[in-house]
């Protein structure tokens, strides 16, 4: 945990190419680079970002992180693995990857980093806040998990180490009031989160296995079931430096599970996750006589069944809604409920405003767009909106004025590029929206809208 945010300054160099995607990367200096091909064999779509940081210790792989002027950070589109080399990061292994856009938010950032700036985990993450400790070191004033009842051990694990799913579905919501960062040692993990699963035969019981699927699939052995809260992930691992032990021989007495060999090697296979699947991981599921099939490509696909509380409780209606609508099958009704269990949210208020847009309901639609805009002025979903509202009402300058603050807020956000193409198409300046078109090509090579609209001007 102590090595899980690094510096940039020992990135090796290195090219890579990704055919799914027709695009090549190169890392040099600190820097992240990619262009295509053209029909010439010329460079085109160049776009390149600094390295500021990676994530990962590099037992297994670091993905690298750009830090924008404004703080934003990214997850850049390659990353190095341990058993692998130079490969496409986590999520990107598709022809329509985000590429240098996917933006990494604080809960993404939560399990990786001891804070909102980003830095290695710390001592304070399992112990609370050692401040008091530190000044005046007494049994009272800081956190010892090993004092605490064995669910509350496992929470402090679980914190991080608890994820149903990376993709597909809201794996977990935070209870209302819960910031990310506000979890604490020695409370109730499920008073902070409640998590999620599968409906559909497909969640707990089967064979799905991701990257942070330690706490999940331990969840399901029989030996965590069976033990009557009683195991923890500090059964077999040392808190302090994360190596195992071999713990079995505590409850199985037979002279086989007394043997030299540790037993996690056959119950406890390494295997490839379907989420990296140029990472072996641990599989924490307990079984007799494990049996599996390696997967040979990143899964992505969007889950659109029935969700199930896996650990804690409540929340689960609002977690279903948003799968609704993720999954592309949301309705007025789902879209409207959606902000009557999150009321204030800026996401909640955008969504039911873009779908009254399309729904034919403008009036209500662009009162709650710009209730969404007084909330989050930068959000460039609203002001996108907003904009082609006033275009298509005629009102141009106005429509213009919010993409410019929705680009500035943003630069490298295709659609924003687009919809400044349109206007300035609309406001006769043909080379202006030329020049907006080619920067959402060069930002999203893969938008056929953009390319379409770039050739219509040709």
């Amino acid at each position: 945990m102590g090595r899980s945010v690094s510096v940039s300054n020992s990135v090796p160099d290195a090219t890579f190419y990704h055919k799914r995607s027709n695009r090549y990367y190169s890392v040099r200096a600190g820097r992240m680079r990619r262009h295509q091909n053209d029909a010439q064999g010329r460079e085109v779509n160049v776009v390149e970002k600094t390295i500021d940081f990676g994530i990962g210790s590099g037992n297994h792989a670091v993905t690298y992180i750009h830090r924008s002027a404004d703080g934003r950070l990214t997850e850049l589109p390659v990353s190095f693995y341990a058993l692998y080399g130079w490969a496409m990061s986590p999520g990107y292994d598709k022809p329509d990857h985000l590429d240098f856009r996917r933006e990494v938010d604080p809960a993404c950032l939560f399990c990786h980093s001891d804070s909102g700036e980003p830095s290695p985990i710390g001592c304070g993450r399992c112990h609370g806040d050692g401040a008091a400790h530190a000044s005046k070191p007494t049994r009272g004033n800081i956190v010892n998990p090993k004092r605490l009842p064995a669910s509350r051990q496992l929470d402090i694990c679980l914190q991080c180490h608890l994820e149903t799913a990376s993709s597909g579905f809201p794996d977990s919501l935070r209870h209302a009031g819960r910031d990310v960062w506000s979890f604490r040692p020695g409370e109730a993990l499920t008073s902070y989160k409640a998590y999620f699963d599968r409906d559909d035969g497909t969640g707990a019981g089967n064979d799905r296995f991701e990257v942070n699927h330690a706490g999940y699939r331990l969840m399901q052995s029989r030996c965590f079931t069976e033990s009557a809260g009683r195991m923890t992930c500090t059964t077999c691992h040392d808190p302090h430096t994360a190596k195992a032990r071999n713990a079995c021989a505590s409850c199985h007495a037979s002279p086989h599970a007394n043997e030299a060999t540790p037993c996690a090697a056959c119950h406890m296979p390494k295997r490839a996750a379907e989420d990296a699947i140029h990472v072996r991981m641990t599989d924490h599921k307990i079984v007799r006589a494990p049996k599996f099939e390696e997967p040979n490509r990143k899964g992505h696909d969007l889950f659109s069944g029935r969700l199930k509380l896996f650990y804690g409780s409540g929340l689960l209606e609002l977690a279903q809604v948003r799968q609704t609508i993720d999954s592309g099958r949301g309705s007025e009704e789902s879209y409207r409920r959606w902000v009557d269990l999150e009321p204030g949210s800026v996401p909640a208020l955008a969504a039911l405003g873009e779908a009254l847009m399309r729904f034919g309901k403008r009036t209500e639609a662009v009162r709650l767009l710009e209730k969404a805009r007084a909330a989050g002025p930068r959000n460039v979903a609203v002001l996108n909106a907003l904009a082609i509202h006033h275009a298509t009402e005629g009102r141009l300058p106005k429509a213009m004025e919010l993409l410019e603050q929705a680009r500035a807020a943003k630069p490298d956000h295709p659609l924003t590029w687009i919809n400044l193409g349109v206007t300035h198409e609309a406001m006769g300046s043909a080379d202006k929206a030329r020049s907006a078109y080619l920067e959402a090509v060069r930002l999203q090579p893969d938008s056929s809208e953009a390319r379409r609209r770039l050739a219509a001007l040709q």
